[in-house]
């Protein structure tokens, strides 16, 4: 089954809504940009280490999950292989590449999807 997850702005330890430098070409000036879900798990796939062919895989379904909320799907939908491979990556990652928040983002890729309800049978 797979995960999915509202592409929102993902809160700092402040309560505040989390930012990152965003630049769209090389050479263009770097903007402050609120951090999307999308945005945040897409600096965490760019800074992966892709050694194995499954891991060269998984990051390809998640670039195209992502590529899918860049040409305005909602929501974020990983499938559940690509989930369980991100996890640890993210783990790994997020401490340096967003400090104080890390813990955050990691805890929302973790837990942060939409938890699915059993249907009420007919009777």
């Amino acid at each position: 089954m797979s995960k999915i997850f509202k592409n929102i702005v993902l809160k700092g330890y402040n309560g505040e809504s989390m930012r990152m430098g965003v630049r769209e070409n090389e050479g263009d000036p770097i903007e402050l940009k609120e951090a999307k879900l999308d945005s945040v798990m897409r600096v965490i796939l760019n800074n992966a280490p892709l050694q194995t062919q499954q891991d060269s895989i998984n990051g390809m379904r998640l670039a195209q999950a992502l590529d899918k909320v860049k040409n305005g799907a909602e929501p974020i939908e990983l499938e559940d292989g690509v989930h369980d491979w991100f996890k640890p990556v993210a783990e790994k990652l997020t401490p340096s590449i967003f400090r104080v928040n890390g813990n955050l983002v990691y805890k929302h890729i973790c837990e942060g999807f939409e938890k699915v309800h059993p249907g009420k049978e007919k009777e």
